[in-house]
């Protein structure tokens, strides 16, 4: 996945007003780069240590990227006090169990990690099922 400086410098600026809690979103975009972010709205129960999006505000972000072209790229969540990682929770999150498939298939989940405020972290994985694969994240200017 292709991100463009400013494009990580906003997904850093969003996951530093959002700590300590868990920020979250999407992007969507083509050819694997980046072309626009959606950030959601956390309405988990305990958001220090969970997220989950907002229904409403992820229907019209998946709206605006059919209405535009675009694919999902990235489902995207913050680490505010562990590293960029996935936990048992987001590796479980990302797999739906009644259709026995990944929720966003072929989507990377990028993990940002605020373990160190003055070096954030950004890491992206494809999650199926118990098997987690880094993926390159390029940054371009």
């Amino acid at each position: 996945m292709i991100l463009s400086r400013s494009q990580l410098e906003q997904l850093y600026d969003q996951m530093r007003r959002d700590a300590p809690y868990e920020t979250c979103g999407m992007i969507g975009g083509k050819d694997g780069r980046a072309l626009k972010i959606y950030p959601i709205k956390n309405v988990a129960e305990n958001r220090v240590k969970n997220y989950f999006m907002d229904g409403a505000e992820q229907i019209r972000a998946m709206q605006d990227m059919d209405d535009n072209g675009y694919d999902i790229l990235a489902i995207y969540h913050s680490h505010p006090v562990t590293r960029a990682y996935p936990s048992p929770t987001d590796v479980r999150d990302a797999y739906d169990p009644d259709l026995q498939e990944p929720r966003y298939p072929g989507a990377v989940y990028l993990i940002m990690s605020l373990m160190n405020p003055d070096a954030p972290e950004a890491h992206g994985y494809f999650l199926e099922g118990d098997t987690i694969t880094e993926t390159q994240i390029e940054i371009r200017d």
